[in-house]
């Protein structure tokens, strides 16, 4: 269905039609091993027997393309576009989308920073549309400093920010007139006001909510969340509201009442480090720029680390450094991790427990667990058994270095 030569054209080629042919073509080849001269030797001699293509140029289908063809390179920052060819599907993956895809269902994605958590909401929002419901996006990273001092302000913005989002008018100044607590303001106006409007089912997808959990009202905010989930039960009208929730830090530290949390109901979806199979098939994505030897030497300095992973291989494959050099200089501030590593640090600064539960691992004595899910959701440290160690070599080496 597409012009094959005009792919093939730029690479070494020659003409064979019939067997005939065979003895040139091997007197070409072995001029071509010894260095003598080609047939074909000047961009003019092989313009002269081009033959152009007879259809629209079109790209190639997925199957059709060499396995070592390298996707598209795409910076490693941020979200994953849904339509990325270096997006890698994890079991979560499915469970997610299977979720969605049904009715009135609650949905936590969690994990420590870094791990594709935002990548799975999008993918998970984009499934949710295509099967014909709303989707209000928040990226909770959004409010401001004054929204999450100031419970009446935050409520009022929140109910707002759907409403734009959903592109209704907002009402929420008549819902705020009624002499009644923020929560149930908000709920009424999701209730009563979004819910009846829409034609559709609606999806709340909340990314970032761990902003949320320094605020005097994350418990009033989180069991809002939570009586939401419990109004399908019985209340027609919910029914068809979903919520999707994501998070770097373990709420269960954070909520007094877990009988008010959203995040131990429906779908809990942990994300993992990637497999060393799923680094190989990223590193296959990307043209193999390691081979095989440097393939297990980048799943054991990273451990499988989504974001670190793609950057080495985007490093790499871009040509900004060797593999060599990429190994040489990994915990140095000026190499390809350098300026993650930086950042880690300085997050670090003036945090002190921080810092002693990090020294404490390196003497092999376990934080305590509020410490511990501190570094976990920062991304620093894992549990291995029931001793916590650094999350992957690079961390171990650069932060027994610097602290």
């Amino acid at each position: 269905p597409y012009p094959l030569n005009t792919y093939l054209d730029a690479i070494n080629w020659a003409f064979w039609e019939s067997p005939a042919d065979t003895p040139k073509l091997l007197d070409s080849l072995r001029s071509a091993i010894s260095g003598g001269a080609l047939a074909i030797t000047t961009a003019d001699e092989k313009r002269a027997v081009l033959r152009p293509p007879t259809t629209q140029l079109a790209t190639p289908p997925a199957a059709a393309q060499p396995q070592a063809t390298r996707a598209p390179l795409e910076a490693p920052e941020g979200t994953i576009d849904t339509q990325s060819a270096l997006y890698v599907v994890r079991g979560t993956d499915a469970l997610a989308l299977d979720a969605i895809a049904r009715q009135g269902v609650t949905i936590t994605i969690k994990g420590p920073r870094q791990m594709g958590k935002s990548s799975l909401l999008i993918r998970a929002a984009d499934a949710a549309r295509n099967a014909g419901k709303r989707v209000a996006f928040l990226d909770f990273q959004l409010f401001d400093r004054a929204a999450l001092a100031n419970a009446d302000r935050f409520f009022r913005e929140f109910c707002a920010w759907l409403s734009e989002e959903l592109e209704l008018d907002s009402q929420v100044d008549a819902y705020w007139s009624k002499p009644l607590g923020n929560v149930q303001r908000c709920t009424q106006y999701v209730g009563r006001y979004l819910l009846k409007t829409l034609d559709t089912p609606l999806v709340l997808a909340m990314d970032e909510v761990e902003s949320m959990f320094e605020t005097d009202f994350r418990s009033d905010f989180f069991g809002m969340l939570r009586g939401w989930h419990n109004s399908r039960a019985d209340e027609p009208l919910w029914a068809g509201f979903d919520q999707v929730l994501v998070t770097s830090t373990e709420p269960y530290q954070l909520i007094d009442n877990l009988n008010q949390s959203p995040f131990n109901v429906g779908e809990v979806l942990e994300l993992t480090d990637f497999s060393p199979a799923q680094v190989a098939e990223l590193n296959r994505r990307h043209a193999q720029p390691l081979a095989p030897v440097a393939e297990q030497r980048l799943v054991e300095l990273l451990g499988g680390h989504p974001f670190l992973t793609r950057r080495a291989l985007f490093a790499v494959a871009s040509g900004r450094v060797t593999p060599q050099q990429l190994f040489d200089t990994a915990s140095d501030d000026r190499g390809t991790f350098g300026d993650h590593l930086r950042n880690h640090l300085f997050r670090l600064h003036g945090r002190a427990e921080l810092v002693e539960g990090l020294r404490g691992i390196f003497r092999n004595v376990n934080p305590d667990e509020h410490v511990f899910w501190k570094l976990r959701g920062a991304g620093l440290v894992r549990r291995e058994g029931r001793t916590v160690v650094m999350r992957c070599q690079l961390y171990d080496r650069y932060f027994r270095e610097h602290l």
